[in-house]
This record gives structure tokens, C-alpha cells and sequence, in this order.
């Protein structure tokens, strides 16, 4: 057996989390943001892996990008290594996405945009990581259930492990009531076996107060239930005939048309870009974002450099108020220009896409990944300035897309919703 350190001092409401190990079968981490939950679902996996030698287990994530910016570097920070030079693990196969752990245990990796991906494997454990952001978590999470009945290979290493133990848990800022995900843990008919351990982001002892103080200054109601405190809790209805199930997917764009990027500049409120991919049928796709505060010019400049070579080249449209950043842009050689459209006809164009194009499909699509446009567009009220720093790069980008295609009829047929007011 390897000499490994593995870094790791669980704060107070983790401890429950992790001495339940063997007793409940399905464990929610339900936490707010930055509350140590994806650390703690790290830590899990290694302990089930140490202790079960020959185990097999399987890590899933909304999508395969989760794997580089989440998981692995959790991995890595529990063990003071990178993930291929760690005597944890003998083996990273980047091909089929597997680790092999130096007693024989084996960790599987799958992205869960298609529910299926879980199926044909016997599992011993599971972890999923931002379960609320799976498109079709119910079918998802039962796929996993129907896996989890023993793979036959793992050993305990101690007395105190049961034999042929399962377990899955799963770790994630939580959703609205009535989800899938809440409905298994702690709706009116919660499984029997499932339980809930919940933690807000001022339990976390490690995170900076300044952090702890911007997420709560910045979030509040439903969003302050959730993203602050852990609690499952409605959000308002937007302006936008958004819905998450329709018009969040895990997707391959088809064949590309055009790629096109959209720049709100902000300070105090956040910079968001977004970059969009468009088909030969005029749908968009919004394939990534960048989303943070007191961004400094060179870093947004290069997040749109990064962006270029990721998606290829595309016209950056950008909020045309800040003609300087814009002449910095191009001066950096990127195709920058300012958004001309009036607002109320981007918000019109942004809104019919959202509609049935008579073809049973949408003109516009999002992924997964964009968890700060996803939160706006459910947030919008178009007679408002706020929750508008992504959806009005959206907003740039689709009414720029419109300028470089030669289209410039705006759509009909669509008005925003209006706010729901209390008789008197």
C-alpha cells in the first residue's frame, strides 16, 4: 500500500455527511455555493475506493468540461498531486475516462447530457456532482439506482466496512421544489433511503468573508434560499418564455453557420460574454459563457482571445456605451464592434426565439454549462435593469447575428410577460 497524505479537514457539517457512509444508501449533499460540497463528494470517492479494494465506482457530471474544471482538480487538491503522478492512481485514461486506483478499484467518469450514459455497468458506488444541472436528472439518477447493485469484485479492507456495501450520493446547490431532485430527498414521497445533509455557505470556515458577503449582497429571495443557504425555493417567473427542460441541453451544435460572441461590460456588476453557434437553419446555440466582477480590461480581453480559439473566429458585439474597451479590443485584433439595435427589439428577437418554430423545435438553445445565463434568463423582467448582464450580451449577439446575416426584420408575434400584480 502507497503512502498517500490526502489533504482534507472536514468542517462541522461534513462530518455528517461522511460518517454516514455505510448507513444510508443515498446521501444529498444539498449546500450553497462554495459550502465545500464538491471537496466533500471527492473525498467520498477516495474513501470508497481505499476501503473497497477491487470496487468499481462511477463519478458523473452534467457534462464532460465538469471533469477538467471540477473534479480532477478536487482529486488533485486532496492529494497534493496532478491526477496522473499520484501513487493513488496508477492509471488515467483520458480515451475512455477511467482511473485505476492501486488496490484494483476502478473510478468511471460520464458526462449525464444523455441519461442512458450510466447504463451497462455494475456499480459498487456513485457520486454525482451538480445533480440540479442535469437536463433530465429523474431519468439520470434511476439509470444510476438501476447500476448500483454490486459489481462482485470489491473486498472491505476493514471489519468495519460491510460486505458487498452500495452507496450513491450526490452533491449540488439545490433546485426549485417540486424537482425531480427534491421530490427523492425531501419532497412529500422522499425514498425511504435517501437523506439530506444541508449546508449554507457561512459554515464553510475556509472562505473568504468578502466572498461570503458578495454572494449574499447579490442574491436574494428564492436565489438567497439557494445559493446562500442550500434550500430547495421557488424563483420568480421572468419575461422570458424560458424553460429549462426545453431549452437546456447537452448538445453537438449540427453543422456551423456562423460563430458569434456578445460583451456586457461591467465593474461592480459583472462582465459576461457569451459565445454562440448558429446553424444552417438560423438556430443559436449558446455554447459557453464568462461571467465574474471587477474584471480588468486585459482579462476580458484575453476570455474573448480564449474564446476565439476555442469557437473560431466571430464578430464580438458589444454594449456600445464603452466605445474605449471596444477600440482596445480590436486594437488586440479582435473583430469588436458596438451594438446599434434598440433594446426592445433585442428583447423581442431574444423572447420569439424561445417559441415553437413550427417545427417542434426552438431557435434558441443553451447549454448546460452556462449556469449564470440559465439563472438570468429565469430572473429577467424586461421593465427592469437587473439579472440582465448575460442576457444582454445574449441580447448583443442574436441582434448582431441578424445585422451579419442581412436579417433585419425583427420577430413577431412575441411580447414579454407581463409581472403578475396582486388585486387590491
Amino acid at each position: 500500500m502507497p503512502e498517500v497524505f490526502i489533504n482534507y479537514y472536514p468542517h462541522p457539517k461534513q462530518l455528517p455527511f461522511h460518517e454516514d457512509r455505510y448507513e444510508v444508501k443515498y446521501r444529498g449533499l444539498i449546500a450553497g455555493t462554495g459550502a465545500g460540497k464538491s471537496k466533500a463528494g471527492a473525498k467520498e470517492a477516495l474513501d470508497w475506493a481505499w476501503e473497497n479494494p477491487g470496487s468499481i465506482g462511477l463519478i458523473a457530471a452534467p457534462a464532460f468540461r465538469k471533469f477538467r474544471e471540477i473534479v480532477v482538480p478536487a482529486f488533485e487538491g486532496l492529494l497534493n498531486s496532478k491526477i496522473d503522478a499520484t501513487p493513488f492512481f496508477t492509471n488515467f485514461n483520458r480515451m475512455e475516462m477511467s482511473l485505476d486506483v492501486f488496490n484494483g478499484s476502478k473510478i468511471w467518469m460520464v458526462g449525464l447530457d444523455k441519461p442512458e450514459a450510466s447504463e451497462g455497468m455494475n456499480l459498487d458506488w456513485a457520486w454525482v456532482d451538480e445533480a440540479r444541472l442535469i437536463p433530465k436528472f429523474g431519468d439520470a439518477w434511476d439509470s444510476i439506482r438501476r447500476r448500483l447493485r454490486g459489481s462482485g469484485l470489491g473486498k472491505p479492507l476493514d471489519e468495519y466496512v460491510p460486505e458487498n456495501a452500495v452507496g450513491a450520493w450526490i452533491t449540488t446547490t439545490p433546485d426549485a421544489p417540486g424537482s425531480a431532485l427534491h421530490d427523492f430527498f425531501e419532497g412529500r414521497d422522499k425514498d425511504p433511503e435517501a437523506k439530506v445533509y444541508r449546508m449554507s455557505i457561512m459554515d464553510n470556515p475556509h472562505l473568504p468573508q468578502d466572498f461570503i458577503e458578495g454572494i449574499k449582497r447579490t442574491h436574494t429571495g428564492g436565489l438567497y434560499d439557494r445559493f446562500v443557504l442550500g434550500i430547495f425555493a421557488a424563483v420568480g417567473s421572468g419575461s422570458f418564455e424560458f424553460d429549462y427542460s426545453i431549452h437546456v441541453q447537452g448538445f453537438k451544435p449540427p453543422e456551423l453557420r456562423n460563430i458569434v460572441f456578445g460583451v456586457d461590460f461591467g465593474w461592480t456588476n459583472p462582465s459576461a460574454i457569451v459565445a454562440i453557434a448558429l446553424d444552417g437553419d438560423n438556430r443559436a446555440y449558446v455554447v459557453d459563457e464568462f461571467y465574474q466582477n471587477r474584471v480588468s480590461e486585459q482579462t476580458l480581453i484575453n476570455e474573448c482571445r480564449r474564446l476565439k480559439e476555442k469557437w473560431g473566429d466571430g464578430v464580438f458585439w458589444c454594449d456600445s456605451s464603452e466605445p474605449r474597451t471596444i477600440s482596445a479590443l480590436n486594437i488586440q485584433g479582435l473583430d469588436a464592434r458596438g451594438n446599434d439595435s434598440k433594446r426592445d427589439d433585442g428583447i423581442r428577437e431574444v423572447g420569439g426565439r424561445f417559441l415553437d418554430a413550427g417545427d417542434g423545435k426552438r431557435r434558441l438553445y443553451i447549454s448546460p454549462e452556462c449556469v449564470n445565463l440559465i439563472e438570468e434568463l429565469q430572473l429577467y423582467k424586461a421593465e427592469k435593469k437587473e439579472h440582465d448582464h448575460a442576457v444582454d450580451a445574449l441580447r448583443y449577439a442574436v441582434m448582431g447575428a441578424k445585422t451579419v446575416s442581412g436579417e433585419i426584420e425583427v420577430l413577431s408575434g412575441w411580447r414579454p410577460r407581463a409581472s403578475k400584480r396582486k388585486r387590491r
